[in-house]
């Protein structure tokens, strides 16, 4: 290099020092960005590549919440088949039991009686008209057999399975017995002394439209707590290459 500027004047040098600086800063450059990489839109990407090992931790406050995901409409309609159909045997069987063995006497259980009787209204001995609650009973098991596909919890099915249930029981009853369809009266058999007599049928029936009440209502709570709730964000430095 000396013997190149023995010649040349001192303005020659500077020309010559700025030119060879641009040169290796441009080179420099390159390196940078052959290395880093830009996208088309000329953001550089992080050097940091994602790792199967560094997937986000669960507990990191940053990680965003997976909104709640569908069960599999398979497994809904096994469980509620399965507690509708637990609710209707034992319902009918225990009517059997009791036209069998009350028929003519009262069992005395203490703080409830074994009394039968035969219902020709509704639940609870509510008034209606011939064949309102059989039609009143279709009505519901289609609305739940509508719901059931868009059912994203167990406990749900569970309570439409109760519902079911019961709407069945008491449907066999104004089919099947005495005097005919849509006639037929229901088998009660629990008698609290204070409240109208009521069988298996009407208890599933009552505990399922209480439970579906109670789940709705949680879930709706769940919903505006989650739509409330501000969106989180990373404390965590930014490490990648700054925008030019």
């Amino acid at each position: 290099m000396r013997a190149r500027y023995t010649g040349a004047t001192p303005t020659q040098r500077t020309r010559d020092l700025s030119r060879a600086a641009r040169a290796t800063a441009r080179c420099v450059h390159s390196a940078v960005e052959s290395r880093s990489g830009d996208d088309p839109d000329g953001h550089v990407e992080n050097d940091r590549q994602t790792t199967p090992g560094d997937a986000p931790s669960a507990h990191d406050p940053a990680t965003p919440v997976a909104p709640r995901r569908a069960l599999p409409g398979r497994l809904v309609w096994v469980v509620w088949a399965a507690v509708a159909g637990a609710v209707a045997v034992c319902d009918q069987a225990t009517k059997a039991i009791a036209v069998s063995e009350l028929s003519d006497r009262v069992v005395d259980l203490g703080v409830m009686d074994l009394r039968l009787v035969r219902n020709p209204n509704a639940a609870f001995d509510i008034p209606g008209f011939p064949g309102m609650f059989l039609v009143v009973a279709v009505v519901v098991v289609t609305m739940i057999v509508r719901t059931l596909p868009s059912t994203d919890r167990l406990s749900l099915a569970i309570g439409y399975g109760l519902l079911t249930g019961g709407a069945v029981g008491n449907g066999i009853d104004r089919l099947a017995r005495f005097p005919g369809f849509p006639r037929g009266h229901v088998v009660d058999f629990f008698d609290l002394r204070w409240f109208p007599v009521f069988n298996v049928a009407d208890s599933a029936i009552v505990c399922g439209a209480i439970l579906l009440a109670l789940l709705l209502v949680l879930a709706e709570r769940e919903e505006r707590r989650h739509a409330a709730a501000p969106r989180r964000r990373s404390v965590r430095p930014d490490t990648g290459t700054p925008r030019r």
